[in-house]
């Protein structure tokens, strides 16, 4: 009751009625409880007098539209903000907190009533305005971008494909599960070498693959045979539970450097799964090569014998044959792989362009400043402009690249530059005795560096560079300005798919705000993990590190 009680004059103030004693503190509390309750539950059967009830709450929304269900939510909810409205009111008038300090007071009541109309009118829009079938009917288009969904919507054995005569493609999103699969490996493994309950990453890891597999499962608007996503789906689970269970149980019976050195794999797998992902999607000629060797046939030279039925093509077939190139990734998963750019290409080129900042001689220090120095001085937006327009003239003698190539290469050289920035503010913390010893132990000049002044660098200035991080994962969302098909853009365009969702422009844009949230949230509790693991949550973490 106590803690209770110091929540209570947090937010609405401190009692200032001379009638509010230590004795009756407690039970003037539960009669403002209880008559908040009253008002913000049984308050609607007396409209005139105390509106916003739950029944009629959800009279109001059956009658605008909502289902039942979507309808009794919509007051739950309300009514949760409604009560606590009344409650800081009546707390207030009844103890007389205004005698106290008025501004606190009026702050807390003021700030009730605001969040009752935030969450009242949000849960509105989006129990009982919003027709969410724009988006769940192009929930795959969202993920994958149109090319790639018409290769696993119109190939054979596709729902869409009524007669074989209406299919025209061949399934390649087999590359997607390829990429899923490592993925999940690094993301698991790396969570088993913290020394947390086996529990806490595996109920919400598998409630993420069960929510998975229920948006993949659910029939209605669907164009796919479901059975596939939830398979592979499933089978990437497997991998990351017996990824998480390796790494937990190596790391519980070895000594910490050895956990130490398993942790540098795991991020060198990481870097890997990167390139192997670009590298799957649309293979080099050596690859194609190598599957022609171990027996795959091209898929395009038995096209016609595939759609039609009579040949049901391998994976070393699909991947002798072409891949998706570039020009023809979308949805989500480009913004993923440019994000992915950024920070690990970024992450790599800042490390490059610190030190040669940092360095004694001109032919280092200059190129690495006129960069920094060049490409900080632009936005982001001028430089993808000068990635579509001029640096194919740079790069056409040695690579033609597609446009999303060049919108990776310019992701990781400008975040690379505000991380080298970044990282030079923690090269110069590090003390000079760290540096002195690791020289006297005969260190040569590389070793010190990155094995003595980048680590406490990295430690001391890891809350930035995640921010980075989360700078470059929003960025993504200006490739719609160069005509890229990325997240926001297919979200944004989404109303003119289908003649039934014209109108409907919010409801994309509102799932693109929280799936970007999600990501970026997810990003910065990461970041406070790790930092919790380096001891620099308190005072005195570098001792504890």
């Amino acid at each position: 009751m106590d803690s209770f009680l110091e929540l209570e004059e947090s937010i609405a103030g401190k009692p200032g009625g001379f009638w509010v004693t230590p004795d009756n503190r407690e039970t003037l509390s539960l009669v403002a409880i209880s008559l908040a309750l009253f008002c913000g539950f049984v308050g609607g059967m007396w409209e005139e007098l105390l509106p916003n009830g739950f029944f009629e709450l959800v009279a109001k929304a059956e009658a605008e539209g909502a289902s039942s269900l979507y309808a009794q939510i919509f007051g739950t909810i309300c009514v949760i903000a409604i009560t606590f409205a009344w409650w800081v009111t009546l707390t207030a008038l009844i103890k007389w907190t205004p005698g106290k300090s008025l501004s606190n007071a009026l702050l807390g009541i003021s700030t009730a009533w605001i969040i009752v109309i935030a969450v009242r009118g949000l849960s509105h829009f989006v129990l009982v305005e919003a027709d969410w079938d724009v988006v769940w009917a192009n929930r795959v288009l969202l993920i994958v971008g149109q090319q790639m969904t018409e290769q696993m919507t119109q190939a054979p054995g596709s729902e869409s494909c009524i007669a074989v005569s209406n299919c025209y493609g061949v399934n390649q999103n087999w590359r997607l599960w390829w990429i899923l699969y490592p993925s999940f490996a690094v993301l698991a493994s790396a969570y088993g070498t913290i020394a947390e309950k086996p529990a806490r990453f595996l109920v919400s890891f598998t409630a993420l693959c069960g929510v998975l597999m229920l948006i993949a499962w659910v029939p209605s608007e669907i164009n796919y045979h479901s059975m596939v996503p939830i398979t592979n789906l499933s089978k990437a689970l497997v991998v990351g539970y017996l990824a998480y269970g390796s790494s937990y149980y190596y790391c519980s019976i070895s000594e910490e450097y050895k956990a130490n050195r398993l942790r540098t794999y795991i991020a060198i797998g990481a870097v890997v799964t990167f390139f192997f992902a670009i590298m799957i999607m649309d293979p080099p000629e050596s690859v194609k090569n190598l599957a022609v060797l171990l027996g795959g046939t091209p898929v395009q030279g038995i096209r016609e014998a595939i759609i039609a039925g009579d040949v049901v093509p391998s994976t070393l077939d699909k991947l002798a044959g072409d891949g998706i190139q570039a020009s023809q990734w979308g949805g989500l998963f480009v913004n993923l792989i440019v994000a992915t750019a950024g920070c690990v290409l970024g992450f790599g080129i800042g490390i490059v362009l610190a030190f040669g900042r940092q360095s004694d001689q001109p032919f280092f220090s200059v190129p690495s400043i006129a960069l920094i120095e060049l490409v900080r001085s632009g936005p982001l937006i001028c430089w993808l402009w000068f990635a579509v327009f001029l640096m194919p003239d740079l790069m056409d003698p040695f690579y033609d690249a597609e446009d999303i190539i060049r919108m990776l290469l310019m992701f990781g050289v400008f975040g690379g530059c505000y991380i080298a920035e970044v990282l030079r503010g923690g090269l110069q913390a590090v003390d000079s005795g760290q540096k002195e010893a690791a020289t006297a132990l005969g260190l040569s000049p590389f070793q010190v560096k990155m094995q003595v002044e980048l680590p406490n660098a990295v430690r001391t200035t890891l809350p930035s560079i995640v921010s980075v991080f989360i700078g470059l994962w929003k960025d993504t969302t200006l490739l719609f300005i160069i005509n890229i098909l990325d997240f926001f853009k297919l979200a944004k365009d989404l109303p003119a798919t289908d003649l039934r969702f014209l109108g409907n422009f919010l409801e994309p844009l509102y799932v693109t705000a929280l799936v970007f949230w999600v990501f970026a949230f997810y990003l910065s509790r990461v970041s406070m993990k790790i930092e919790k693991g380096l001891g620099l949550v308190r005072e005195g973490g570098g001792e504890v590190a």
